[in-house]
């Protein structure tokens, strides 16, 4: 009798463990979910305000004399090109950030889920 009672409490023991990395887990993945989540906003408004930086900017060139035509047409292709440029590079490094959270995540679940084996494992043995 004693012998089964030891075995029910390391069960329950097991059993709250089991629950216990479950939730840590989807509290880990919800807070990664949402700084996923601010971070694709953040995207989208620096995107909306470089654009219309870009459009206030053409527009002050457009407001030039014709006497400074020529010299604007080249400054404003050598600003397109940097405008093009850092765009560019704003746009890998947020892809290299949400690449960088979204292997975290997986990497998150994928330990929570070898954990959970472990756990299984034991329970069968």
């Amino acid at each position: 009798m004693e012998t089964m009672y030891f075995v029910l409490g390391m069960l329950s023991i097991a059993g709250a463990a089991f629950v216990a990395t479950t939730v840590w887990g989807m509290v880990k993945i919800t807070k990664l979910l949402k700084a996923i989540k601010q971070q694709e906003e953040w995207i989208m408004n620096n995107d909306r305000n470089m654009y219309e930086n870009i459009h206030r900017m053409r527009e002050e060139f457009d407001r030039r004399s014709d006497d400074f035509a020529r010299e604007r047409d080249k400054r404003t292709e050598e600003l397109q090109r940097e405008i093009d440029k850092r765009t560019e590079d704003l746009h890998r490094d947020i892809n290299d950030d949400i690449k960088n959270v979204t292997s975290y995540v997986d990497s998150r679940i994928d330990k929570v889920s070898a954990t959970l084996k472990e756990k299984k494992q034991l329970l069968k043995d």
